[in-house]
């Protein structure tokens, strides 16, 4: 180990990032403590506690190894702390955990972390690699730092925003669909963090459409009806045309619009 780093024969950081994870789950344990199916604090609050528990531990020194290949092991542990930050459940989809909680993707993150590095290495004379020339590569599979990583060109939010809105355009048909419902990749919480912990999660739930709804459990054989109180199948998108609840459309979910609120709150303790 040599300054918080565990280094390994091979320089893979395998042990290194299973240590982090194991770190970084503790702390989701604990931000756990802060929120119940019934009650949490208010989501700012639960953001700042896991950007500086969570995110901070899970970022230590990740310019030296973010170009790992078991680097999904700690963002195995990060999707988690999201999880918690939305209320969202575990069949959420990954990039809408993240454009909820208003988190850049941990990639993102530290790609943005080595780019700000390698500016500096360049541009301050003070930096134990300033002026360092690598020698030529012998195994094509070493991806050095200062080969591989460019300089940053613009502050970290911003080149972090950039690289996650072309993401979301060229991969995500899920990010697509949410665009046009005017929901956008931005490092703030998405809207209706200030309506209180148990509204906040059932507003999410819905948008994501993955919650307790009753088709749901029936597929995950927790119980064997699958019918709303109105006769229909209880599906997610079912919840906001029910016809014995407030309605509203998914596009109401964006903003939300009252109607949205009102449909979020009628079914806070179902979903």
């Amino acid at each position: 180990m040599y300054l918080g780093v565990t280094l390994d024969r091979t320089l893979s950081f395998k042990k290194h990032l299973e240590n982090t994870k194991a770190k970084v789950n503790t702390r989701n344990n604990i931000l756990r403590k802060l929120v119940n199916s019934k009650w949490g604090a208010d989501p700012p609050t639960i953001r700042a506690t896991a950007m500086a528990l969570c995110f901070s531990t899970a970022e230590y020194a990740c310019s030296s190894w973010c170009r790992s290949r078991h680097t999904k092991l700690v963002d195995t542990a990060l999707n988690d702390t999201c999880r918690i930050i939305t209320g969202c459940i575990k069949t959420t989809p990954v990039p809408c955990l993240y454009a909820l909680a208003g988190i850049s993707p941990p990639h993102i993150r530290r790609l943005g972390i080595a780019q700000d590095e390698r500016r500096t290495q360049e541009t301050d004379i003070r930096h134990p690699l300033h002026g360092h020339v690598p020698p030529p590569r012998r195994l094509r599979s070493r991806a050095s730092f200062v080969q591989t990583v460019l300089p940053l060109q613009t502050t970290k939010q911003a080149a972090r925003t950039n690289i996650w809105e072309d993401e979301w355009q060229r991969n995500d048909t899920r990010a697509l669909e949410w665009l046009d419902r005017g929901i956008t990749p931005t490092e703030s919480l998405a809207s209706g963090h200030d309506l209180g912990w148990t509204t906040w999660k059932s507003l999410n739930r819905l948008r994501v459409e993955q919650g307790r709804c009753k088709a749901l459990m029936k597929v995950w054989n927790y119980t064997t009806e699958d019918t709303c109180s109105c006769g229909s199948v209880q599906t997610m998108s079912h919840l906001l045309e029910c016809t014995d609840a407030p309605r509203c459309s998914p596009e109401d979910l964006a903003e939300p619009t009252p109607s949205a609120v009102a449909c979020a709150r009628y079914w806070q303790n179902d979903i």
